[in-house]
C-alpha cells in the first residue's frame, strides 16, 4: 500500500515538475519564435522593395534604350518623361544603396552582399552611360554601349535576385 502512494506521490510530482519547467522556458521559446518569425517578415519585406526598385530601374532603361535604340527621338516630351521617370527610379536606388546594403549584410550575408555591390556598380555604369546621351553626338556608339552594359547589369539584377531570394 505505501508504495502506491509513493508512485501515485512521484507521477505528481513529476507532472509538476513538467509544467514549472515549462512554465520557466516558455517565455524563451516563445521569444525565439517571434524573433524569428519577425526576422523572416522583415526579410521578405526588405527583399521585395529592393527588388521592386531594382526591376523599377531595369524597366526605365529599357524604355529609355529602346528609344534611342530604334530613332523614336523626335518627341521631346516623352525622351523627358522617360528620363524623368529613369531619373527618379536611380535617385530612388542610391538613396537607399547603404540601407540595402545594410540589408543584404544582415539577411542573406557578405557573399550575396559582395554581389549586391557589383549589382549596384553595374547600375552606375548604365547610369554614366545615360547620361551620355545628354551631349550631341556619336548616338550609334552611345546605344551600342548602353545596350552591352544594359544586358550585363540585367543579367547581374537577374541572377542576384534568383540566387538571394527572399
Amino acid at each position: 500500500m505505501s508504495m502506491d502512494i509513493i508512485s501515485n506521490n512521484v507521477g505528481t510530482w513529476a507532472a509538476g515538475l513538467m509544467v514549472t519547467l515549462l512554465t520557466i522556458f516558455s517565455d524563451k521559446i516563445l521569444g525565439r519564435i517571434r524573433f524569428s518569425l519577425n526576422r523572416a517578415n522583415l526579410r521578405v519585406k526588405y527583399f521585395d522593395q529592393l527588388a521592386t526598385d531594382l526591376s523599377t530601374y531595369v524597366f526605365w532603361v529599357e524604355v529609355y534604350y529602346e528609344r534611342f535604340q530604334r530613332g523614336w527621338t523626335d518627341d521631346l516630351q516623352d525622351l523627358e518623361q522617360i528620363a524623368g521617370e529613369l531619373n527618379t527610379a536611380m535617385t530612388n536606388l542610391r538613396k537607399k544603396e547603404y540601407v540595402y546594403l545594410s540589408w543584404v549584410h544582415k539577411y542573406w550575408g557578405k557573399k550575396a552582399a559582395a554581389r549586391f555591390s557589383d549589382v549596384m556598380a553595374s547600375v552606375k555604369s548604365v547610369d554614366i552611360q545615360t547620361h551620355a546621351f545628354n551631349d550631341p553626338g556619336k548616338r550609334k556608339e552611345k546605344v551600342a554601349v548602353l545596350g552591352n552594359q544594359l544586358e550585363a547589369m540585367r543579367q547581374k539584377v537577374t541572377q542576384w535576385l534568383s540566387e538571394t531570394g527572399a
